[in-house]
């Protein structure tokens, strides 16, 4: 089963894309903010995070650039999930290593898609 991290401040946000995702059949953990969502990316073993950029205090850029650092991002792939529009702040993203970037508001068939082209389905779905 799949491990997918999601690293979220807004807990409405969060509890919806956690149940999707597990009525789906990923296994989630849940992180509230960048600092919970970095302990959680080390010692959780997920297979794809999905990460919120504008998060209180440790921010979703600064997740980025520590799992770089780590080296965690060179065996798990990031989705970047944000109300960040702009062209740049996909690029910037994208350099610090992210491997995608879907931006808010999304539905959840195109999230589905963005993680299923990064992990296999679970359930055969």
């Amino acid at each position: 089963m799949a491990r997918v991290l999601i690293v979220e401040d807004e807990p409405s946000l969060l509890k919806f894309l956690s149940q999707n995702l597990a009525l789906r059949g990923y296994d989630v953990v849940a992180a509230a903010d960048g600092q919970q969502g970095l302990a959680q990316a080390r010692s959780a073993s997920p297979d794809l995070i999905l990460l919120d950029l504008m998060l209180p205090g440790f921010s979703g850029w600064d997740v980025l650039k520590q799992l770089a650092r780590e080296g965690i991002l060179e065996r798990t792939p990031v989705i970047v999930v944000t109300a960040a529009s702009r062209e740049e702040d996909e690029q910037r993203a994208r350099m610090l290593g992210a491997t995608d970037y879907l931006v808010k508001p999304f539905g959840v068939p195109e999230m589905l898609s963005r993680i299923r082209a990064l992990l296999p389905a679970p359930f055969g779905s």
